[in-house]
């Protein structure tokens, strides 16, 4: 039976190199998976007002579209085109880590891969995308205050 040990390497921020990371409580956590789960779902489910809801009034949603939509009523319209022209899609995310903002435990600094699957006709691979967001406390829950991302080359 394999036997593993767990590494005493500390993680830092944006992955292995810079400032040391600070993880994250075991309830943030959650509460941010379970956001991104509802986010997701919002998008999918073409729900512009839940899906904009996700974001401060002043949120910005960067690379994964050209027009880098900036605020509630420009979020608003990222679900309702999502469905047009390349039809109905999946977001997945996973991978994700957490770590506060320094000290300051009210913003979180979240890395995942947000994978999109396309399901008009056969099901298919669509895009991966690398996301870092920016999320606020909110009252008792997060918002999205920026989210930046890099869209991988997509399957040939």
């Amino acid at each position: 039976m394999a036997s593993y040990q767990v590494s005493n390497h500390t993680p830092r921020r944006g992955g292995m190199t810079g400032e040391r990371a600070m993880p994250v409580s075991t309830d943030d956590y959650v509460a941010v998976a379970d956001f991104y789960a509802r986010y997701n779902w919002a998008v999918d489910e073409g729900d512009a007002d839940g899906w904009a809801q996700c974001f401060t009034e002043d949120g910005e949603f960067l690379g994964a579209i050209p027009d880098n939509p900036t605020g509630h009523e420009q979020l608003r319209q990222v679900p309702i085109a999502s469905g047009k022209p390349s039809g109905p899609m999946r977001h997945m995310a996973v991978n994700l880590f957490c770590d506060y903002d320094g000290a300051d435990k009210d913003t979180i600094i979240a890395k995942f891969y947000n994978a999109v699957s396309y399901w008009e006709g056969e099901g298919k691979w669509f895009v991966t995308a690398l996301v870092t967001a920016r999320l606020v406390r909110t009252g008792n829950s997060w918002r999205i205050r920026r989210a930046d991302n890099i869209m991988l080359p997509r399957p040939a």
